[in-house]
C-alpha cells in the first residue's frame, strides 16, 4: 500500500508547483512508502494515514526519483559543468548513495519527528 497517490501529490503536496515526478508516480510512492515503513516499524494504520506521512512520502518519492535519474540517467554523477573552457565534475556513485541516505533521513525526521511514529520502544 502506498501512503500517497498521484492525486494527493499533485493537488495537496505540490500546491501548484510543477511536478518533479513526471512519470510512474506510483512506483516511487511505493518505494517511499517502504522507506517510511522501515523507519516507523509499521506503526501507521492503513485506514488512517496522517497527512504528515503522506507529505513525507511525496517528498521521499521526489528524492528517490531525482537520485535514480542521477545514477541511471545521462547525467550520471555529474555535479557541475562549465561551458567556457569546458570543465565537468563527477561524483562517485558511493558518494551519491551516501548523500541520498542522508537526505532520506532528514526528510523522515523533518516530517515525522514529534509525531510518535518513529518511536520503537514498548508502549
Amino acid at each position: 500500500m502506498n501512503y500517497a497517490d498521484e492525486n494527493f501529490y499533485t493537488e495537496s503536496y505540490l500546491c501548484g508547483k510543477e511536478a518533479v515526478i513526471n512519470t510512474a508516480f506510483d512506483f516511487y510512492s511505493r518505494k517511499a512508502s517502504t522507506v517510511v515503513r522501515t523507519f516507523t516499524g509499521n506503526n501507521i494504520g492503513e485506514n488512517n494515514i496522517p497527512e504528515c506521512v503522506r507529505m513525507c512520502c511525496c517528498e521521499l518519492a521526489e528524492t528517490l526519483f531525482r537520485y535514480e535519474k542521477l545514477l541511471n540517467g545521462n547525467t550520471t554523477g555529474m555535479t557541475s559543468q562549465h561551458i567556457g573552457d569546458l570543465s565537468v565534475n563527477y561524483e562517485s556513485s558511493e558518494n551519491l548513495h551516501k548523500s541520498q541516505s542522508d537526505e532520506i533521513r532528514q526528510i523522515i525526521y523533518r516530517w515525522l519527528s514529534g509525531t510518535g511514529l518513529l518511536y520503537r520502544g514498548v508502549y
